[in-house]
């Protein structure tokens, strides 16, 4: 069967800046003890982006008892950078606003966490810290990097692990006696990570960054991956890194979402603005649901006055083309 996702990219008439724009989704029913996790893809904080303009998310996060993101820059004033082409980095400022509207969860297991090396990568987890925002995929040693965490909501424990499978090349690795994040190519430690943590956790979520860059589509490189921490014991895998929205499948109390595309982050391509709030239902007999509240991220541009735009795109993944449904 061919593997095909629907995106929807959207240009709404406006005279303000603004950073987002909701488009309508589904409704669901919800228990009052439902647990209520809201997973986001990347957010990195940069100048362009006008802070002022966040207050207006909280109000989607209020819900939520864990609301993740990728934390894809560095927070400190360090000016070393590494070799690379891009470098990004913020300040506690954003982490505290970011907190603010919702944000309690972070995962720093990604390829710009690093960007200003050892120095920039510890202010980061200091930051995070003094934010009140707790973190997974990194630490002071490999041993923290890999522990994850365990957070209690209503009598139920909830695991987090972060792994990067695209990181910041071989310095950004945590090692024994060295601060840096997870190896997501190192499968002895994610998997002895993944079986520890559920032992301690009635529900496990696995943070991923993988995939090729700029594609709709997985590969079977990632969805070997999920299988194989599936069957190790994660109930919910999440991607980032390809700036794109990917699949999202729910099969046997299994969800995987390989990947959510931007959030809080400047991009000039219009296929990268589209994105959404994962919001993910746990009722307390342990069974998952989702829904995706989908997202234009406007990038601060005054849009020109005109009559609402939407271009439904079919990315067919078994050929790799994109067509457009006429």
């Amino acid at each position: 069967m061919k593997s095909k996702i629907v995106i929807i990219f959207s240009i709404f008439a406006t005279s303000s800046q603004v950073i987002f724009s909701q488009s309508h989704a589904f409704a669901h029913q919800q228990s009052s003890k439902d647990i209520i996790i809201h997973v986001v893809g990347d957010v990195h904080g940069e100048k362009a982006i006008k802070r002022e303009a966040l207050p207006m998310l909280k109000k989607y996060f209020k819900s939520g008892d864990l609301n993740i993101f990728n934390l894809e820059t560095a927070i400190t004033d360090a000016n070393v950078k590494e070799e690379k082409e891009y470098n990004f980095k913020t300040d506690l400022a954003f982490l505290k606003a970011l907190k603010e509207i919702g944000f309690n969860v972070a995962t720093v297991a990604n390829n710009h966490s690093y960007d200003y090396g050892l120095p920039g990568f510890m202010d980061t987890l200091q930051s995070l810290k003094a934010a009140e925002i707790s973190y997974v995929g990194g630490g002071k040693n490999s041993e923290s990097a890999y522990h994850g965490r365990v957070y209690k909501v209503r009598g139920m424990r909830i695991g987090v692990l972060g792994f990067a499978k695209v990181n910041g090349g071989p310095d950004s690795i945590a090692k024994k006696d060295k601060p840096g994040i997870t190896d997501g190519y190192d499968a002895r430690s994610t998997e002895s990570a993944i079986t520890h943590l559920r032992e301690l956790s009635d529900v496990l979520i696995i943070l991923a960054h993988w995939g090729e860059e700029g594609s709709f589509c997985t590969r079977n490189f990632e969805t070997a991956s999920a299988k194989k921490w599936l069957s190790l014991g994660a109930d919910i895998i999440v991607g980032s890194h390809t700036h794109t929205v990917q699949p999202i499948t729910l099969e046997k109390n299994k969800l995987v979402a390989y990947s959510l595309g931007n959030f809080i982050f400047y991009s000039s391509k219009i296929e990268n603005r589209t994105t959404g709030i994962l919001k993910i239902r746990i009722s307390p007999e342990k069974k998952i649901s989702y829904n995706l509240i989908p997202f234009t991220i406007n990038n601060l541009t005054k849009v020109p006055e005109r009559s609402f735009v939407t271009t439904p795109a079919v990315v067919d993944c078994e050929n790799q083309a994109k067509t457009t449904v006429r």
